[in-house]
């Protein structure tokens, strides 16, 4: 279950988080945009500098990774969630085209380490690393600096920048973040934090349903593959899109905890199954993904279970994101996080009671949940919250 004061640094402050999960390989040399382009499942319309968010796929259409693909002049930096660097770049390897073959791997990993900053005020911390002009960098671009490479980028559904920093400065680089970082709230966020926050905002997960046996196209991840083109998978995809997909990734949300794995059930029959569960501290309930039966696939529906055993958990299909971020709200033009609690912003989520104010204070919620029913311990100490003048540590 993730931590209460890194999700709070993550919704309402902005928090630093270590990011070995992400592999960096740069491809480089005079085919290197022909065997990124035979890579991706993505139309590569990328000039310098842009990113295209998409895949990498298995000869049978399931996904293999998470990818970045960013244009860096000639050259193509993948940034990857799934396969470790080896079998990255095993991969690339192993699916060059017969005439595109003139190119060079580089494990930036030996060199470099990715930290990153996520949070409505991530881009004030930001701003004061970097100078203003940062805050206007697109979404999904990139640019070099003398400190870094900065990606912007994030699954949380806040501002997010992910730093390539070289290792040799690494430590120079956190102790800079965290000195500017105290006046803005800074927090540490781990990778669990970090998924369940994606989990909240619709985000797509590698290691959870990524993990199922199933397509983009149950994975609903279609934005992110062509049917206009040749890449591993695509004949797989091509023949699943004729026939007609039988589940579809959805959203459950309940009082009681649910579990991958587990079977949702109508009528005491299955319909599908969870494929990805966590705790929602900020909506006080289970949230969950589920690939269900293409005609139960729907919002808005109340007569399902979750079943445990024995266990049956009520459970009700929503329309995601399931939160309304914060990041939705806060203006750079105009909101700064010193004078935050003079703004007012709509909840993160209507009619539930937030566990911090405005100023990053508790409300005494208990955030110290039992890990099986994710309800509340009694007779522990409330969480300090994210507070401005301990950096988000309590």
């Amino acid at each position: 279950m993730a931590d209460a004061r890194e999700i709070g640094a993550l919704r309402y402050s902005v928090a630093i988080a270590e990011e070995p999960h992400v592999c960096c390989v740069r491809v480089s040399g005079p085919d290197a945009f022909d065997v990124a382009d035979h890579l991706s499942p993505a139309e590569l319309f990328v000039v310098d500098g842009q990113m295209r968010h998409t895949l990498l796929l298995h000869d049978d259409g399931r996904p293999l990774a998470d990818v970045l693909f960013c244009c860096d002049d000639e050259d193509f930096v993948l940034l990857a969630e799934g396969p470790t660097t080896p079998e990255l770049m095993a991969y690339i390897r192993d699916h060059l085209p017969e005439d595109a073959r003139d190119v060079e791997l580089e494990d930036l990993e030996e060199t470099h380490a990715m930290v990153s900053l996520h949070g409505p005020y991530a881009w004030e911390l930001m701003a004061e690393l970097e100078g203003p002009e940062v805050i206007g960098v697109p979404y999904l671009t990139f640019f070099h600096s003398d400190a870094w490479t900065c990606f912007r980028a994030g699954k949380t559904g806040e501002y997010g920048y992910h730093l390539l920093v070289p290792s040799a400065s690494l430590e120079e680089v956190r102790s800079r973040i965290e000195a500017a970082g105290r006046a803005f709230g800074l927090g540490h966020a781990g990778l669990e934090a970090l998924d369940q926050c994606a989990l909240e905002n619709w985000f797509f997960n590698i290691r959870r349903e990524g993990q199922a046996n199933a397509t983009p196209i149950e994975l609903q991840l279609q934005w992110r593959v062509s049917y206009r083109k040749d890449y591993v998978g695509s004949e797989a995809l091509k023949t699943r899109r004729r026939e007609g997909p039988r589940a579809r990734l959805t959203t459950l949300v309940g009082e009681a905890p649910m579990a991958v794995g587990d079977r949702v059930m109508l009528d005491g029959r299955p319909i599908g199954s969870v494929v990805n569960a966590g705790y929602s501290l900020i909506r006080r309930d289970w949230i969950g993904l589920a690939l269900i039966d293409l005609p139960w696939a729907q919002p808005g529906i109340e007569r399902y279970h979750v079943e445990q055993g024995t266990v049956r958990v009520p459970v009700r299909t929503v329309a995601p994101p399931v939160i309304r971020n914060r990041s939705l709200y806060v203006d750079p033009r105009e909101h700064t996080y010193a004078l935050r609690h003079e703004q007012t912003y709509p909840p993160l989520v209507e009619g539930v009671p937030e566990p911090w104010d405005e100023a990053g204070e508790s409300r005494g919620h208990n955030a110290d949940l039992h890990p099986e029913t994710g309800r509340e311990k009694e007779d522990t100490e409330p969480v300090t919250g994210v507070r401005s003048d301990q950096g988000g540590r309590a």
